[in-house]
């Protein structure tokens, strides 16, 4: 059995900018590491605001492919400057695909997503990706850029794709989606625990259901119920999942 040192419990995952500053201390009141990804350069810069006041926040910044559009290039000037210039960041994101909501500027979300992965590839940075029915699409990139460190978030794909993620040493997110979407909980029951992480994804609500990253805890007993192994079972493995995720990252 590993010891405490090498487990960490993190919200791979959440949307802080979109939080009050009173919240945003009440979420680092459950004693948790957040990834905290952005939509865009505005969001960008709250997010590393955030971060410079709070040691639990790790900052992603990035342009969610949903804001992507024939103007695209201004706002990714912008947020390559943060990037480049900004030694808090390891991660890109929220950045990717979306062919199910957005498949109207796909060509545009394109060339970002390369240019991000370009980066991620120069930088040594992970990518926490955005792939709503672009999931082939947005491994294919992954492997053209060989990016060594991904977290794909809220993986709903095919069943397949599985395998390639696993033997490419990427992550899946989990939320509390899996109480309620089928899909997503055949992923879990098929995918190893040695790739799952656990988000929040706060703060969205998805069919009833309020995200917030004081959940993420129960994304483990869901799991654990879903693949019939014990719960603590499950936090265990995930948390030294996370740890090994921000030791490649350097962040511990």
């Amino acid at each position: 059995m590993g010891s405490e040192v090498d487990k960490v419990l993190v919200d791979a995952h959440c949307h802080l900018h979109e939080y009050n500053d009173a919240e945003v201390r009440s979420i680092g009141d459950l004693g948790i590491y957040v990834i905290s990804v952005s939509d865009d350069y505005k969001s960008s810069l709250k997010t590393l605001e955030i971060s410079k006041r709070y040691g639990w926040v790790i900052p992603a910044i990035g342009l969610h492919p949903w804001n992507v559009d024939i103007n695209y290039m201004d706002e990714l000037k912008y947020i390559e400057r943060l990037l480049l210039e900004n030694r808090l960041v390891r991660v890109i994101g929220e950045v990717g695909l979306d062919k199910k909501f957005k498949p109207y500027t796909l060509q545009y979300q394109d060339i970002v997503f390369r240019r991000f992965a370009e980066i991620a590839r120069e930088k040594g940075f992970a990518l926490n990706i955005h792939a709503a029915n672009a999931w082939r699409e947005v491994l294919d990139i992954l492997y053209r850029y060989d990016i060594s460190l991904a977290i794909i978030h809220w993986y709903t794909g095919p069943l397949e794709l599985i395998k390639e993620i696993v033997d490419r040493g990427y992550y899946i997110t989990v939320n509390m989606a899996i109480a309620i979407q089928q899909k997503y909980r055949e992923v879990v029951k098929i995918a190893p625990l040695d790739i799952m992480l656990v988000e929040s994804d706060a703060p969205y609500r998805y069919k009833g259901l309020e995200f917030h990253p004081r959940e993420i805890t129960n994304v483990f007993r869901y799991i654990a119920e879903l693949k019939g192994l014990d719960s603590n079972e499950v936090r265990n493995s995930i948390m030294k999942n996370s740890y090994k995720f921000l030791k490649r990252l350097e962040i511990l």
